[in-house]
């Protein structure tokens, strides 16, 4: 945070955006007649810790797992609607043995947060709109090592960069915030940098003639740091990890496409954040059921590469939406 300001302990509790936004504004309006106002909002703004936010966004942005997806958050008295999309793809770089072989991957991300204020002072009323939008743009390598009895290793390390900022409007008398609240509040942007490295282990077996089991757990961690703030008060260097474990079962529709033959997919999957900043969107955890379709790329190798697509619901404490993907599984 800026010099000058005392940030709350590594391990207090952060409040979700746009929580955070509403309890800051509700004590800025109290602040609002003092002469010392200005001051003292960025002394409250900085005291929130809205980076630890921030990286969680962009962690959220930035980790190629989820095509698309629609969250629903209710932590508190503000609702929030949270809308990720991202666009990963991968493949093979270098063969370096029979068993091991180099990947390398990118992928785009966009994330999108809405959230609305109504605010009642003595001198009427008024709103504050606001939204956060954040893109990033990741590039990475990692290592495909087949340890045998359908175990494979995947350690990784993925390098990105990301523009985050916010769109506000008021209305009313909501208004006469707009002094100390643009800049280090809302009506902002910055950028930030992202080294996340990271690792899966995978087992997948086959059940019966073309039906296939597997299940793949995935952890990262990143360290990011923001640059090219429009407001020294929205710097910030924080960390993020997040975790999951998916299981899916592909087998055969008995029908084909383009001479291919069409399997169907049920998937779940279990998944979270974990570090101090764990809550910083307002939920910890999620689970996700669903089912799709994929398609072989090869008509004569049923083993190749295969082009997927599905919907799942999503829920967990305080969350609940859906997603729907488009991609190639390996």
């Amino acid at each position: 945070m800026a010099s000058g300001v005392q940030p709350w302990a590594r391990n207090h509790h952060t409040i979700a955006l746009p929580g955070a936004a509403r309890c800051i504004l509700v004590l800025l309006a109290a602040l609002s007649a003092s002469p010392a106002c200005a001051q003292s909002a960025r002394d409250i703004i900085g005291a929130a810790r809205l980076g630890s936010a921030y990286s969680q966004i962009l962690s959220l942005t930035a980790t190629p797992d989820i095509s698309s997806s629609h969250l629903d958050i209710q932590d508190g008295a503000t609702p929030q609607s949270i809308t990720v999309t991202r666009f990963p793809y991968e493949g093979q770089l270098l063969a370096l043995s029979e068993r091991n072989s180099l990947f390398w991957r990118v992928s785009g991300g966009y994330f999108r947060e809405k959230g609305a204020f109504a605010l009642d002072e003595p001198g009427g009323s008024g709103s504050i709109n606001g939204k956060w939008s954040a893109f990033s743009a990741t590039g990475g390598l990692f290592l495909k090592s087949q340890l045998g009895y359908g175990l494979t290793f995947e350690p990784g390390l993925d390098f990105g960069v990301a523009r985050l900022l916010n769109d506000t409007s008021y209305t009313g008398a909501a208004a006469s915030l707009k002094p100390v609240t643009d800049g280090p509040l809302f009506n902002w942007h910055e950028n930030a940098w992202l080294i996340t490295p990271n690792a899966a282990l995978a087992w997948s077996t086959s059940l019966a003639p073309a039906q296939t089991f597997s299940v793949r757990g995935h952890i990262a961690w990143s360290w990011i740091s923001s640059f090219g703030e429009s407001d020294p008060l929205l710097r910030f260097r924080e960390t993020a990890g997040s975790w999951s474990v998916q299981a899916n079962y592909a087998g055969p529709t008995g029908a084909h496409l383009f001479s291919r033959s069409l399997n169907y997919v049920i998937e779940a999957a279990y998944g979270g954040f974990f570090g101090p900043n764990r809550d910083a969107l307002g939920f910890t955890t999620i689970a996700e059921l669903g089912g799709g379709f994929e398609l072989p790329l090869s008509r004569d190798n049923a083993q190749s590469k295969r082009l997927r697509v599905g919907a799942a619901y999503l829920f967990g404490p305080h969350v609940k939406g859906w997603t729907v993907n488009l991609g190639l599984s390996y």
